[in-house]
């Protein structure tokens, strides 16, 4: 029996970044690579905090405009 499920997933550059960066972690601990292990903390924490930053303020867009008052 066949299944025919089709899943769209749509990821936007942040997601991608992140995804990525923590396989690289994962590889570079599991094969213990120093170097890049020490490139995969760096690029780790800068999307994680990219993709913070910016859910952040996607949040706060997003609230202002659907509370805002209408005039």
């Amino acid at each position: 029996m066949a299944s025919d499920v089709k899943i769209k997933l749509k990821l936007n550059q942040n997601l991608w970044g992140l995804i990525v960066a923590y396989a690289a972690l994962g590889i570079a601990e599991y094969q213990g690579l120093k170097c890049l292990s020490k490139w995969a903390w760096v690029l780790s924490v800068v999307m994680t905090l990219s993709l913070v930053v910016t859910t952040f303020a996607y949040t706060w867009r997003y609230c202002a405009n659907k509370f805002k008052k209408p005039t």
